[in-house]
């Protein structure tokens, strides 16, 4: 998925949640947080028509590790108040692109392509 798509995914879902949520009381902070944290994880993508290097941009951050990464910054910067919505944003962009979540270290499969793209590729549109 392209940014714009994750972050309109993402602000769908939270309109349709809790009226005491985050969204409710600062929807213009939770909309720049949520645009954050998809651009951040897609911050390695190269503009390519070659469908393999868009998937190895993903190693960078589509992973637990990322995720936290991506967490913590974003914690630091808005504050802790707003912690599960960006971890819960993360995992769901991850999720959304890989099928799961990988660890980092699985990247080092050599195989790790050619079995994710056996099982998922059908199922997720990563191009």
């Amino acid at each position: 998925m392209f940014v714009s798509e994750h972050k309109a995914e993402s602000l769908k879902r939270l309109r349709k949640s809790d009226p005491t949520s985050l969204y409710s009381v600062a929807p213009r902070i939770v909309e720049g947080i949520v645009e954050e944290v998809h651009r951040s994880l897609d911050s390695f993508s190269i503009p390519t028509e070659d469908p393999d290097v868009k998937l190895r941009c993903r190693e960078k951050m589509h992973h637990e590790e990322g995720i936290r990464e991506v967490t913590a910054e974003l914690v630091r910067r808005y504050g802790e108040v707003y912690q599960e919505l960006i971890g819960q944003e993360a995992r769901m962009h991850v999720q959304e692109d890989m099928g799961y979540i990988p660890r980092k270290i699985d990247y080092n499969d050599p195989y790790f392509w050619p079995k994710w793209k056996e099982q998922y590729e059908t199922i997720i549109c990563y191009v």
